[in-house]
């Protein structure tokens, strides 16, 4: 039995684990992949207060270090149920149960893929979710981004510099900006948009060699695919569990309460609309201290 149960190393875990530790509480951290969650698998940082440019591992491992030094507990499992009990949530794991008075889901999200041939074949191969991690690898190469919003442009935008030639392929007529100005597109003059249109088939031997466009005849040479198509949940298990929204995001207040007693989520996996570090932490923060007012109440 611990007090805090916490899932999930990202910036909002994290946050909130520090907090219940200096508060007394007896924490745990469950992470299935690595301490640090996606920050540690991203490139600079530029938007983070306090840090001019920061790499994204190097912030990870500083907020590591910083939960380490306190004494809080990490412990490497994937969540796959949760469970409600009086006084107590279980948080089911594959490796093990986790009693807890309070559970804080910070699960994150993670890439939406294509699901198209060759799309697992190639990871790490020429397929990447990640221009920021990836696009030195691609450096004086040709790639397609696929994805037709803001983190497709974002990416392109990253990899214009870089490699050779950029392509874009959208599936809707134009490119669907919501935090980019419609004058982004100037900059975006060197960059080959294929409309209406959608990656059917990845192909190559060892390595990414070329795409096939459905709007096209033939296949599109390319030395890499960038898949920049927007980002989902990790809870299908909590379905039936606690309230998501029609997206698989958790449903929280403004206190990060969920619609279960005791259980509290913060950071990418809310329905809150803003997705950055910054309001991760917050998040994080306000989690863990409402959680301790509960308790106390």
């Amino acid at each position: 039995m611990f007090d805090f149960v916490i899932v999930g190393s990202g910036p909002a875990g994290l946050t909130a684990a520090i907090y219940a530790k200096r508060a007394g509480k007896d924490v745990l951290i469950i992470e299935k992949a690595i301490e640090g969650g996606q920050v540690a698998t991203i490139g600079k940082i530029e938007n983070y207060p306090g840090f001019a440019q920061i790499e994204g591992f190097e912030l990870a491992e500083t907020f590591v270090k910083q939960a380490k030094s306190l004494g809080i507990q990490f412990c490497q499992d994937e969540m796959i149920d949760l469970k409600f009990g009086k006084g107590k949530n279980v948080v089911v794991g594959r490796k093990a149960n986790y009693e807890a008075k309070v559970v804080i889901l910070a699960l994150g999200s993670v890439s939406r893929k294509l699901k198209v041939e060759g799309e697992d074949k190639f990871l790490g191969r020429g397929v990447s979710y990640c221009a920021t991690c990836d696009g030195n690898f691609f450096r004086n190469k040709d790639v397609v981004v696929v994805g037709a919003g803001d983190s497709a442009v974002s990416s392109a935008l990253y990899l214009l510099p870089i490699c050779k030639s950029v392509s874009i392929v959208s599936k809707y007529p134009e490119l669907k900006l919501k935090a980019y100005p419609k004058e982004i597109l100037k900059k975006l003059k060197d960059v080959k948009i294929y409309y209406s249109s959608n990656v059917e088939k990845i192909e190559g031997n060892d390595f990414v060699e070329k795409v096939k466009i459905d709007s096209l005849k033939n296949f599109v040479d390319t030395d890499g695919v960038f898949v920049s198509i927007g980002r989902m949940p990790t809870t299908e298990f909590l379905h039936g569990k606690i309230e998501l929204d029609d997206k698989g995001y958790v449903v929280v207040d403004s206190l990060m309460h969920t619609s279960k007693k005791g259980v509290y989520a913060c950071g990418d996996v809310t329905n809150n609309s803003v997705k950055q570090i910054v309001t991760a932490t917050a998040e994080g923060a306000i989690a863990s201290m409402q959680a301790l007012k509960d308790m106390q109440k």
